[in-house]
């Protein structure tokens, strides 16, 4: 049983460590909502004293404790959302001079409006906060501490005369983060469909899939490039050079905070609306537990986060499209009924993610490889490669005994080119998918009587094959010219034979193409 502490000594201690915070919200309280006007120095102060009194607090155990757990509550309330206030702040000031196209002016308005919404949750938990000191029979906050939160600043920049660095390393960088980029905004789809939510359908949000726990993995991985392109890419020859590599940067700096506030947001719907929405407000019928909550989440915080990282899209591309590599690459087709709706898809959306040209080359023609309906289109030359293999391969076969056994009645037809297919399957050169092979009424419409045993076994396996009956073994392969991101890309792909088995059933494919699932959920 762990030792209590004394409640005098631990109220005497509490109410000295809470000195500065409590004066704070008293001047803010009376000054009244609205007056209240959030600045970085505020929340700055808040956040310091916010912060030090929850450790405090949560080391006693004030968590699970009657008394001090609605105290504790506004104490994470003013420590997390003065987080939120200082984040939104900095995307009001820091976005007016980022290149947002025209995202500008409406991203401007709807963060103020979330600025609103974050200074009024501070201002009813400060309130809170006075009277749970009144319950504690504390005396009043002391006044006139001297507090000055004015936020005036200085207009224009400092002169950039600060020398660069070679951009040689930093161009290979920019390079991964452009790639990186693309294939994380791939896994921030989910941020798109929770944007579409409306009220009053905010229960049917998925919190398994926009919850705290993703949004804190998604920043992760942005807080990540941001910080590659910070400690190498920055101030160097290829930030310079390049326009479109600081706007990239601006776009993943503005995704970035939105993340780290709406995983505050995640966190306390998750952790508090949906359990206690009762010790978060001044009164039950608290405004900011209405709509205008939800409203933010999904409209404000994801909405803009996927909306910036698909505008950025297209920088990344153009900063591939600057830095390719343009090589010819030899690749295998899908190997087992060639380029139907789902390689093709594939292959396509490899494409189309970097935003690259790459043309598939198969003998003399040439074949856009993001356009879906020209991948199909080089079916008839991959068929064509396949029928003569198996052409080649049945005219070095020795069929005399086949054909006599037919010509004497010993076998019938049917049961020759079942023969002969047997044989091909024991050389390796077909595989049998089904069976029974439905030869008999293939022989009926082919008109048998007036082809060889050649003939029509070449005739019934074509047909058996685009039946996906049996599939013919053999590797055929294109060339691919391109970008070698790109290329590399596709190469992995056909590693992985498309991404199907030779039944066309879906198989895992390898971490490197991950991005590719969104597609194939589509």
């Amino acid at each position: 049983m762990p030792r209590l502490v004394n409640q005098q000594l631990f109220d005497k201690f509490l109410r000295e460590r809470s000195t500065l915070l409590l004066s704070l919200a008293k001047k803010l309280v009376l000054e009244g909502a609205e007056c209240m006007e959030l600045s970085r120095p505020c929340l700055g102060v808040i956040q310091a004293e916010a912060t030090q009194l929850e450790e405090l607090l949560d080391a006693y155990g004030a968590r699970n404790n009657l008394q001090w757990y609605p105290f504790r509550m506004q104490i994470a309330i003013l420590k997390n959302f003065s987080t939120a206030g200082y984040e939104l702040l900095h995307l009001l000031h820091t976005s007016r001079g980022y290149s947002l196209d025209s995202l500008q002016d409406e991203f401007h308005q709807h963060t103020a409006d979330a600025i609103n919404y974050v200074s009024a949750f501070i201002f009813c938990a400060l309130k809170r906060l006075l009277q749970e000191g009144k319950n504690f029979s504390w005396p009043s906050p002391e006044d006139n501490l001297g507090f000055d939160f004015s936020e005036n600043l200085p207009i224009g920049h400092l002169p950039r005369d600060r020398k660069g660095v070679s951009g040689a390393t930093a161009n290979e960088l920019i390079i991964k983060l452009a790639t990186g980029f693309l294939n994380i905004t791939e896994d921030a789809a989910f941020l798109q469909i929770a944007a579409k939510s409306k009220p009053p359908k905010w229960s049917e949000v998925d919190f398994h899939r926009i919850g705290e726990a993703s949004l804190r993995a998604l920043e992760g991985k942005i807080h990540n490039l941001q910080s590659t392109y910070d400690t190498y890419i920055s101030d160097s020859d290829t930030e310079t050079g390049d326009n479109n590599v600081p706007r990239l940067r601006e776009h993943i700096s503005i995704v970035l905070h939105l993340l780290r506030v709406g995983t505050i947001f995640a966190h306390f719907y998750e952790r508090h609306f949906k359990i206690n929405a009762g010790a978060l407000f001044c009164n039950a019928n608290c405004v900011l537990a209405s709509d205008w909550f939800m409203e933010l989440f999904v409209h404000y915080l994801c909405h803009y986060s996927y909306k910036f990282m698909d505008n950025a899209r297209s920088l990344c591309q153009s900063i591939l499209k600057k830095y390719a590599v343009i090589e010819t690459v030899s690749i295998p087709v899908p190997p087992y009924f060639g380029f139907h709706v789902r390689p093709s898809v594939l292959v396509s959306s490899i494409v189309m993610h970097y935003g690259s040209k790459v043309t598939m080359i198969c003998d003399a023609s040439k074949y856009d490889a993001k356009n879906t309906m020209d991948l199909w289109r080089t079916n008839e030359w991959i068929n064509q490669k396949k029928r003569q293999y198996i052409s080649e391969t049945i005219s070095k076969m020795d069929l005399s005994e086949i054909i006599s056994k037919i010509d004497s009645k010993a076998i019938s037809t049917e049961d020759g080119v079942l023969a002969v297919i047997r044989m091909l399957a024991g050389q390796g050169a077909v595989r049998l998918l089904r069976y029974p092979l439905p030869v008999a009424p293939l022989l009926t419409k082919l008109a048998k009587s007036d082809k060889s045993l050649f003939a029509l076994t070449l005739d019934v396996i074509s047909t058996l094959h685009t039946h996906r009956y049996l599939s013919i073994l053999l590797e055929v392969k294109a060339d691919f010219r391109g970008d070698i991101r790109v290329l590399r890309d596709l190469g992995i792909l056909a590693e992985h034979s498309y991404g199907e088995n030779e039944f066309g059933t879906n198989i895992p494919l390898p971490p490197e193409l991950d991005y590719l699932n969104n597609y194939r959920q589509q």
